[in-house]
């Protein structure tokens, strides 16, 4: 009885260690297996590059075809920017309609106090924001560079930002007052973009839109063109745009 007695307590113990064995064991399966999960890298969503319609090979066509621009006529002038404008006109086109209505460039020209229109390519150069000093007579520009190419070789020939301004007669009819403009070229090796350039304007044409100095309110308009010069208040330029804004004829 005795021999039989703990013979049934050894197998217990026995059936009771197995048991323990067991769970032990289908604790580490679980654990390794928990330990070989991978855990999925997450993939990297790719930042949307802005895109244009015409590459720097397009501006530096412009570059060579207005090349001693300067020396022309008002005539020869007047001839040889349409025929260019005719030719690439379509590169504001395209890329005007793909700019979306939250760039953050419409953000800039709000706080500003400005609305956009006349709006052409904004991939390489854009006007967020103009000003007018009353007592100097002279507008302000602000333009900013936002690729390193597309703007001609370094330091030379390099090209033109121009800017026209305009502001309203008594009539409300808007009347070109100045025009001006800043030399720029391609950035050079280890320079990266964005910059600030400026145009600054003194007021020299239709003068009775700006005076008397009376404290009056006055609409203005100024207009951004890449290296065609705005020929009226209504320019819609291929490379940059149109603001719309307020000033004041203080003393």
């Amino acid at each position: 009885m005795r021999n039989e007695s703990v013979f049934t307590n050894n197998r217990g113990v026995r059936s009771f260690a197995v048991m323990i064995m067991t769970v032990v064991a289908s604790a580490l399966v679980a654990s390794t297996a928990s330990a070989q999960v991978i855990t999925p890298v997450p993939v990297p969503v790719p930042v949307p590059v802005p895109a244009t319609a015409c590459g720097p090979d397009v501006k530096a066509d412009v570059v060579k075809l207005l090349a001693g621009y300067d020396d022309l006529d008002d005539d020869a002038k007047a001839s040889l920017a349409a025929q260019v404008y005719d030719k690439y006109s379509f590169c504001g086109t395209a890329d005007a309609a793909a700019t979306p209505t939250t760039s953050t460039f419409f953000i800039a020209a709000r706080e500003c106090g400005a609305a956009v229109s006349n709006l052409g390519s904004l991939f390489y150069e854009e006007l967020p924001c103009a000003g007018y000093d009353p007592q100097r007579r002279q507008f302000a520009a602000p333009i900013k560079i936002k690729q390193t190419f597309g703007f001609g070789g370094a330091p030379l020939p390099g090209s033109r930002e121009y800017v026209l301004h305009c502001v309203a007669d008594a009539a409300g009819v808007l009347r070109p007052v100045g025009r001006d403009s800043v030399h720029l070229s391609d950035a050079l090796p280890g320079n990266f973009p964005t910059w600030q350039f400026a145009v600054i304007t003194s007021a020299t044409e239709n003068l009775q839109t700006i005076q008397p100095m009376n404290n009056q309110t006055r609409r203005a308009k100024s207009i951004l063109s890449w290296q065609l010069p705005p020929t009226d208040c209504n320019y819609q330029p291929i490379w940059g745009n149109a603001l719309n804004y307020r000033i004041r004829l203080d003393q």
